[in-house]
């Protein structure tokens, strides 16, 4: 269920299954790095999804799951906690270029 405020600050679809703060940054986040993003949703039509599941940048897929941010790349991952998003975005972003290279 979205809400009025969250429908009138969404710019793109994807904010309006977003439900933390922490989304929503990383959500920018990712659309500096790039504008094809994907993402799952948690079910395959659209009027019943309530939630993203995962992201999919090139060949990167980042997962927001029990309050960690997982960065997969191949055989290559990387976990962070999720209270980097708000503490040190930098540090976020970083890492993610880092799983790009």
């Amino acid at each position: 269920m979205t809400t009025l405020n969250t429908l009138q600050e969404a710019k793109e679809l994807p904010e309006l299954f977003m439900k933390s703060k922490e989304e929503i940054t990383f959500w920018r986040m990712l659309r500096r790095l790039s504008d094809r993003i994907r993402f799952d949703l948690d079910d395959r039509y659209l009027d019943k999804a309530s939630k993203i599941e995962a992201y999919r940048m090139k060949d990167i897929v980042i997962k927001l799951a029990d309050h960690q941010l997982v960065i997969t790349k191949g055989d290559k991952s990387k976990t962070l906690p999720m209270d980097d998003l708000l503490k040190q975005p930098s540090m976020v972003f970083k890492e993610i270029l880092r799983m790009m290279d």
